[in-house]
């Protein structure tokens, strides 16, 4: 089951593709794929590290803020995408590692490593897969892992185009595939249409009310690609707000081990 994602590991934004294109007229489904090339801190094929701030206030405008260190890997044929979140701070949470595995068809493996307990926990049953990514974002483990990939369980259909916060974009409309359980009656995402990325999406209840938002922010090319550099997640039930800001993106090898979820008890992790 897919839902609204924070990946963070994809989420969200980017495919990287000429203007030339856009002129053969694409498909809803040539769009959506596209968005999906690029995992929710973008990038291509190969391994990225990321650091991510993210910014979490509750409806009572309490915010508290944590640090990620995010090392990831796509694109490894035959093998599913991995990630590794490290938590820098808070000092409570800080050591805490949370580990996907994401094949192209199918669930997510998840595992929890605590620290304070020298505990690593495969998260299989519905409950802690669906348990918050960090207390009060409304985010769940679950939609962190998964990303954002809807082309599983809901159909495309191209509304048209229009201006979104200054820029041209595809309006889709996503609507659940006969006989596949969602948790949102209907998608509808704003996607720029020159590298493809999501301006804003709007994910609508089974009373056809807008449920949750997700607004990209701060685009702009870095030395890995293009991106949304602030992306703010919008619980409009409960009341919440999360505000992932990218403060940093680069290439480079990382050792498979920091993918063992065997080894994390003992994973010297280089620079922290």
């Amino acid at each position: 089951m897919r839902k609204l994602t924070v990946t963070l590991v994809g989420l969200v934004l980017v495919a990287s593709f000429s203007f030339g294109l856009l002129a053969q007229g694409l498909t809803a489904d040539e769009i959506l794929a596209k968005v999906e090339e690029k995992s929710f801190m973008g990038g291509g094929v190969g391994s990225m590290v990321t650091t991510v701030k993210f910014d979490v206030t509750t409806s009572d405008g309490e915010t508290t803020s944590y640090t990620f260190k995010v090392f990831s890997v796509r694109g490894v044929e035959g093998e599913p995408d991995k990630a590794l979140i490290v938590y820098l701070a808070p000092d409570l949470v800080a050591g805490t590692m949370f580990l996907t595995w994401t094949p192209e068809e199918g669930d997510a493996r998840m595992w929890l490593y605590l620290p304070a307990l020298g505990l690593v926990k495969e998260l299989i049953t519905p409950e802690s897969r669906g348990q918050e990514f960090v207390s009060g974002s409304g985010i769940s483990r679950e939609e962190i892992a998964e990303g954002f990939k809807y082309k599983e369980d809901y159909t495309p259909e191209l509304l048209g185009e229009e201006e979104a916060k200054g820029m041209s974009a595809y309006v889709l409309l996503l609507i659940p595939k006969e006989g596949h359980e969602t948790d949102w009656k209907s998608i509808k995402l704003w996607v720029e249409k020159d590298e493809f990325a999501v301006i804003r999406a709007e994910f609508y209840d089974e009373n056809g009310e807008v449920a949750k938002t997700m607004d990209g922010d701060d685009f702009y090319t870095d030395s890995v690609g293009y991106i949304a550099h602030k992306i703010v997640l919008k619980d409009l039930v409960e009341g919440s707000t999360s505000t992932i800001t990218v403060l940093d993106r680069q290439t480079g090898e990382i050792p498979a081990d920091y993918f063992d979820p065997e080894k994390l008890p003992t994973l010297k992790i280089e620079g922290l």
